[in-house]
């Protein structure tokens, strides 16, 4: 192996040591360690770099220290309930995810865009939509100032649901504009029409 790669691998802890991310993954917690393991026993260098600078040292637990630990009932029973501790976050932290795609589903369902159908050259997708953009663009700027808050993911996510609304709109108006989750693009509550199109009409169309 060159010199360089191994100037570069990630250092492995010495025999009989544990690091903080071992601990981890053997169910410790900070408070854990702190409580039944105390001030740690040496440290070894540590591989990852944040830009030019690197991390400080990892923090290294001696084994038989550890495996001491982990016998004693006081420790599983702490252990226990810092386990049940973590479920309860994390489905506490599920259930404000679940009541906050509701809030945004329920706000973006306020939005009813009013189509008005021009005598466009069919499957001209772009200039059908594009009236209609800054409208929805005032309408997502007001669901964010109402509900407070709002993430660049969720913003994101609210504007994929309004251009949803948008897109099923103006499927209404148009029977060649692709509606949202139909296949062939086939305009909600319409009948396709095949004897009007060709097979290579797609090809002239407007898509973004």
């Amino acid at each position: 192996m060159p010199a360089r790669e191994r100037r570069e691998a990630a250092p492995a802890n010495p025999p009989g040591f544990l690091a903080t991310q071992d601990l981890k993954e053997r169910g410790w917690t900070p408070a854990l360690i702190t409580r039944f393991l105390g001030e740690h026993d040496r440290t070894r260098p540590n591989g990852l770099k944040m830009g030019r600078r690197r991390l400080p040292p990892v923090k290294l637990y001696a084994e038989e220290r550890v495996l001491e630990a982990e016998r004693r009932d006081d420790f599983l029973a702490a252990q226990a309930r810092a386990a049940d501790a973590r479920d309860r976050a994390a489905r506490a932290r599920e259930t404000r995810e679940q009541r906050r795609a509701l809030l945004l589903e329920s706000a973006a369902g306020s939005y009813h865009p009013v189509i008005h159908p021009e005598p466009l050259r069919r499957g001209a997708v772009r200039k059908a939509r594009e009236p209609y953009l800054p409208a929805l663009d005032r309408e997502l700027d007001r669901i964010v100032r109402e509900v407070g808050r709002v993430t660049e993911r969720e913003r994101s996510h609210l504007h994929g649901l309004l251009r949803g609304r948008l897109d099923l709109a103006l499927a209404s108006a148009y029977d060649w504009y692709p509606a949202p989750g139909r296949e062939g693009g086939q305009g909600a509550g319409r009948p396709a029409h095949p004897a009007t199109a060709k097979a290579s009409d797609w090809r002239d169309w407007d898509w973004d």
